[in-house]
């Protein structure tokens, strides 16, 4: 039996605005679903739909092959992670960690027993006398991760807890989740707006827009084959290259100039793309056009260089992903070469992967 099933599941507010016209997701057992798009796709309106924070327009939603729509949050056996951590300031680390339990009526020494056990699992035992001011942003994170974790919960809810932390920490964290997710097994629907905590983080990804599940698939299939210039554009840092184009019997015309030997049997406007990283420096007799650059970013294992290509009278920007140190010249020519095996290309009109 899957675990959370959302059939149809709709969000209408009453001035009229589709927060999110409709959704078909099955969350299998174990699983970890992340939900991923820009500020606004309506993640977050999806989770606290799952979590009975907000009123579920249309649609089914199962729990254990359960209907759980008209259910309080309270009875939905959810335990949700919020961004601010959302601890009680005046409880001991002990107090915020037993609330849910002492609430469902648990004994003293089942409360003592699971606290303890879930506090050493986060490396929290010293801290339980402390109250939430004395602790550092990383530390909260983890009694909030902790008061979810002792409920025992069906699935576990997180909605963007690592985005008020510092870049090292939340490396760190999320390691931490993601192991501790293995090892609980509890079937995980975690939000975020970053994308690399996606990729790292999930079996599989959601990818919103405007209220539309885009595509949904492991982090690999939607980096090596995303199914829309959204998916493309998201998945991936930097971001994949995506460029406007014309597709005729002699391939892909990028401008009068240029143009890209491709067989297809497509005809019109399209969009090609090709990722930082699957772009080659050659010499400029092999080369399928030129850079011209414009800055260039060392970070020591890697390198981008950001340029723009000339498209006829357009300068398009593109972006080249080269490993170790490299020192071009800004406003120098940087000669590329973009392997066919690794061209993506989009209908302009429907935006859907040709």
């Amino acid at each position: 039996m899957s675990d959370v099933v959302l059939n149809n599941i709709g969000k209408t507010y009453p001035n009229g605005y589709h927060a999110i016209p409709s959704i078909d997701l099955t969350i299998e057992e174990g699983e970890f679903i992340v939900l991923v798009g820009p500020s606004g796709c309506g993640k977050s309106t999806l989770l606290r739909m799952v979590a009975g924070l907000e009123t579920i327009s249309q649609g089914d939603l199962m729990i254990k092959g359960a209907k759980v729509n008209d259910k309080e949050p309270a009875d939905r056996d959810i335990a949700m992670v919020f961004q601010n951590y959302a601890l009680y300031p005046h409880m001991t680390v002990y107090a915020n960690m037993a609330y849910g339990l002492k609430n469902r009526g648990e004994s003293k020494e089942v409360i003592a027993k699971k606290v303890t056990s879930v506090a050493n699992m986060l490396g929290l035992e010293e801290l339980l006398e402390r109250k939430p001011k004395q602790l550092s942003g990383g530390q909260r994170q983890r009694v909030a991760m902790g008061r979810a974790m002792v409920r025992d919960p069906k699935v576990f809810l997180f909605d963007e807890p690592l985005s008020n932390l510092d870049a090292k920490l939340r490396v760190q964290m999320r390691v931490e989740i993601r192991q501790l997710q293995r090892k609980l097994g509890t079937t995980t629907l975690y939000v975020t707006h970053d994308q690399v905590e996606a990729m790292t983080l999930a079996d599989r990804l959601v990818v919103l827009n405007k209220g539309k599940a885009e595509q949904i698939g492991s982090p690999m299939a939607l980096y090596n084959k995303p199914a829309t210039p959204f998916v493309a554009a998201f998945i991936g840092s930097p971001s994949m290259n995506l460029l406007p184009a014309n597709l005729d019997e002699q391939g892909i015309r990028l401008s009068d100039q240029l143009s890209l030997p491709l067989v297809h049997e497509h005809r019109g406007s399209i969009i090609w793309g090709v990722r930082p990283e699957h772009l080659e420096v050659v010499s400029e007799e092999n080369a399928d056009f030129a850079l011209r650059i414009q800055a260039v970013e060392s970070l020591g294992a890697e390198t981008l260089i950001h340029g723009t290509v000339g498209l006829g009278v357009k300068q398009e920007p593109m972006v080249v992903r080269l490993s170790g140190p490299h020192w071009p010249e800004i406003n120098s020519l940087l000669w590329l070469k973009a392997p066919m095996e690794h061209w993506h290309v989009f209908d302009a009109v429907t935006q859907q992967r040709l």
